[in-house]
């Protein structure tokens, strides 16, 4: 990554290529949940609860995150914390700012699995629970986003032996990808959080801990 004074005399960021995992993770979320705008600012916005994404990501691109208390209920107005930058080249790996025509950019091997959790933590999500008719568990892992973006996750999963499916979700302009056998919902997880090292939001790993030892508590066998 590269700095360069603008012509107003602001700080933007060209992005030469995804070489860290740092780097694979940011662009991941922001192919999920970035804005861009017509001069290739990229802000985001979430959450208090997640704000150690925006942390992460702030540390990485060089940007401040700025966090507002602000709650008015009937404005729908609630706390969250915010950070933006200008990246220069951003539509080079993500192809467009509108997020229905965006596209995972190509990188090396050993990114894949950060590039792919940074688009997780912004459109994906784990749910399980304990069927009411049976003494078992039931288990999802699933993406809500753009089919254009859907479609090159699903190949790298086709890629590491884990079948999943893409379907629209209602009348929106918007897919949800799903998998749902035990067997490859703990193989995603997996192969997502091999690096017990690199875990950004927590509280999405810790449904997934929760899952193992449930499984593991009604008898299920769980390879790690």
């Amino acid at each position: 990554m590269e700095e360069y004074i603008s012509s107003n005399g602001k700080k933007c960021l060209i992005l030469n290529k995804i070489d860290s995992k740092e780097l694979a993770y940011t662009i991941g979320f922001i192919c999920a949940d970035g804005n861009i705008d017509s001069l290739n600012r990229v802000d985001i916005a979430l959450s208090i609860k997640d704000k150690e994404i925006l942390n992460f990501i702030g540390d990485t691109i060089g940007s401040n995150v700025h966090t507002s208390n602000i709650y008015i209920k009937a404005q729908r107005r609630f706390p969250k914390c915010r950070t933006s930058r200008k990246i220069k080249d951003i539509l080079k790996f993500i192809g467009n700012r509108k997020k229905e025509y965006r596209n995972l950019p190509i990188v090396k091997h050993d990114l894949i699995r950060y590039l792919v959790l940074g688009f997780f933590d912004g459109d994906g999500c784990i749910t399980w629970g304990r069927r009411k008719d049976r003494n078992r568990i039931w288990q999802n892992v699933s993406f809500t986003s753009s089919f254009s973006l859907l479609e090159p996750v699903q190949k790298i999963l086709e890629s590491i032996g884990i079948s999943s499916s893409i379907k629209p979700k209602g009348t929106d302009k918007c897919f949800v990808l799903k998998i749902s056998s035990k067997t490859d919902v703990l193989k995603f997880c997996d192969w997502l959080y091999g690096d017990g090292e690199f875990v950004i939001l927590k509280r999405k790993f810790d449904v997934f801990r929760a899952l193992r030892l449930e499984l593991g508590e009604f008898g299920e066998t769980i390879k790690k």
